[in-house]
């Protein structure tokens, strides 16, 4: 699964920690937000700055294949919330601003500049007059009022993204190009959801069933529109030579591939067998053992290919079995901390993931230094402790082997759709050794989501991504605990953590912000909601040596998504390469670390 690109801001980037995700995901702490926090004059969308990841020199052209995982329900993430559609999109369709690449600022994308209120709780944007649809027609607040409708008309199945647009009222036009937002409450992150919005073609989609726009997005904004679609096989972008933005600075020596081509495959294995073949341009691994067995190949010897672990200041979030503490069993904290010692997790990164993760002792890891928290310790694998806590906490070791309490045995299961068990048969015949009855209920995903929308479930391995801009109401405020289908998986309840959260949505400077989230941290830590697992602190990137990247290969906050906006083919590359093929020579290799520096 890829992280969600910029254009997703108003419903996954500010809420940290609310969207699963297969990989870990995904920075150091930032200055303050100037530009949130001014009233008055407009703001300008960047003072003329080209965006300093790219190179503006690079040339237009050539083609990028790349894999896009399963074929999806749909390519409109509005309907169908993946992060493969919501990478598309962020291709096809433009909010009125954006996250800056290398700061927590704000750059505008539809939005040519904006004013805040004294409140915080009014903004008013004003769209770029250049700002145009793929058919010509002018990009109006009228299209921004258009896509909050479209969002939170009930008939449609965008359920997820009325969530945030809830803290906002209709936008109000104010002229053809500027769209006015109030928002319900105050809170640091009404100005992200208000800028968030996005455009949709009114004049298209007016008399259209949004629920049937699934694949067929002939008028867009964005750099690239859909040249052509196979289902479950391919999917190829077109850049767009007429697009309006390609103009703005901010955009010189971005979005240089003439297509992009997406090829749909389920099986990982077979993904890297068939980059192996050339048939894909670059493949991102996600699985250490792909990584450590199957990378070292003839391509890779001889520089034809290159192999690099990359490092930046991607958010990291944190992942971990969720104890469901609405269950009596799991009440006592003594509990939930002897199944953190019954996790032989030193085994399993070595036996089974080859050291390539560090062990997480905090739930907003990014926020320190080297990802570690100092003021927690480490839980490292003692059985012998958590028999002493099991004990304390009344559970005895009955005749029959087995802990009981109150005459109930200890029973513990694990539900997963996942056919991997690896982990969790270590995992599992350690509960054992102590006398916990633990059982594997492997269901369809379908099923698994049902249960864990009513709490139905004991623990439950969950990967949360991380953003820049954090909020943790979602997941930790008790106000959450009870709703169906909430992140808050735990059931969390706690006054102090609630109180941490109310100052926090009151707090503008992002740096005290994170200060407040390290004192939740503390808090969580002390709780014990998840049993925590590991991330890993870089990304693994194979692909084909006929490309040229930043110096950093990728941006500052990102991973592989960022290829299609920052990478271009290289002519004299891809020549070298043919002839050191053909010739069996190699070429020049590339580092294998890479490190991002300013």
């Amino acid at each position: 699964m890829k992280k969600a690109s910029v254009f997703f801001l108003c419903m996954t980037v500010i809420i940290a920690g609310c969207v699963q995700n297969k990989s870990s995901q995904k920075p150091a702490v930032a200055k303050a937000i100037p530009q949130t926090l001014a009233t008055g004059a407009p703001i300008p969308e960047v003072n003329g700055e080209i965006d300093p990841i790219a190179n503006p020199s690079a040339p237009k052209g050539g083609t990028f294949t790349t894999w896009g995982s399963g074929f999806p329900k749909s390519l409109n993430v509005w309907l169908d919330n993946n992060s493969f559609s919501q990478e598309v999109m962020g291709y096809l369709f433009e909010s009125l601003v954006s996250l800056h690449s290398t700061k927590n600022e704000p750059v505008g994308i539809l939005a040519q500049s904006w004013t805040i209120s004294d409140d915080k709780k009014t903004f008013t944007f004003r769209i770029n007059p250049n700002a145009r649809w793929s058919d010509g027609k002018p990009i109006s607040a009228e299209d921004v009022q258009f896509y909050y409708d479209v969002i939170m008309n009930p008939h449609n199945m965008t359920s997820l993204y009325r969530v945030d647009l809830q803290r906002l009222f209709r936008p109000e036009i104010v002229d053809e190009k500027t769209i006015r937002v109030r928002a319900r409450g105050t809170h640091w992150s009404n100005f992200w959801v208000a800028s968030g919005l996005n455009a949709f073609p009114k004049h298209i989609w007016n008399s259209v069933d949004f629920n049937k726009q699934n694949f067929d997005f002939p008028v867009v904004s964005g750099p690239y529109r859909i040249k052509e679609v196979e289902k479950n096989r391919y999917l190829v972008l077109e850049r767009r030579g007429d697009w309006w933005g390609a103009t703005k600075k901010y955009n010189q020596g971005k979005y240089n591939f003439e297509f992009v081509k997406y090829k749909f495959m389920e099986d990982q294995n077979k993904t890297l067998e068939a980059f192996k073949k050339g048939d894909f341009d670059a493949y991102a691994i996600y699985t250490s053992s792909l990584w450590m067995k199957q990378t070292d190949f003839e391509a890779v010897h001889k520089g034809w290919v290159v192999k690099q672990k990359v490092y930046n200041m991607e958010p990291k979030a944190y992942q971990g079995f969720a104890i469901n503490m609405r269950r009596e069993k799991f009440q006592d904290v003594r509990v939930r901390r002897a199944l953190c010692f019954l996790i032989n997790r030193e085994l399993m990164n070595e036996k089974l993931m080859f050291n390539q993760y560090f062990l997480l002792n905090s739930y907003f890891p990014d926020l320190y230094p080297n990802n570690i928290n100092p003021n927690t310790p480490v839980t490292h694998f003692n059985p012998d402790s958590a028999r002493a806590l099991l004990k304390a906490a009344g559970w005895e070791v009955g005749s029959d082997g087995f802990l009981a309490k109150n005459g109930r045995s200890f029973n513990l299961s694990f539900l997963t759709y996942n056919v991997d068990f690896r982990h969790l048969n270590i995992y599992v015949e350690d509960l054992k050794k102590v006398g916990i009855k633990p059982t594997i209920e492997q269901l369809s995903q379908s099923t698994v989501t049902k249960r864990m929308d009513n709490h139905d479930f004991d623990l439950y391995w969950v990967n949360w991504s991380a953003s820049r801009l954090r909020d943790p109401e979602a997941e930790w405020h008790s106000s959450t605990a009870d709703q169906i289908a909430s992140n808050n998986y735990t059931g969390l309840k706690d006054k102090t953590v609630d109180s941490l959260i109310e100052i926090q949505k009151m707090e503008m400077d992002i740096n005290k912000r994170n200060d407040i989230l390290r004192s939740i941290d503390r808090r969580l830590c002390e709780i014990v909601p998840y049993v925590q697992l590991w991330q890993a602190d870089h990304n693994r990137i194979l692909y084909w040596n006929r490309f040229s990247a930043p110096a950093n290969v990728y941006d500052k906050f990102d991973r592989e998504n960022c290829i299609v906006t920052y990478w271009w083919y290289d002519a004299a590359k891809d020549a070298a390469l043919q002839k050191a093929m053909k010739a069996n020579t190699p070429l020049p290799k590339e580092p294998f670390e890479v490190h991002y520096r300013e």
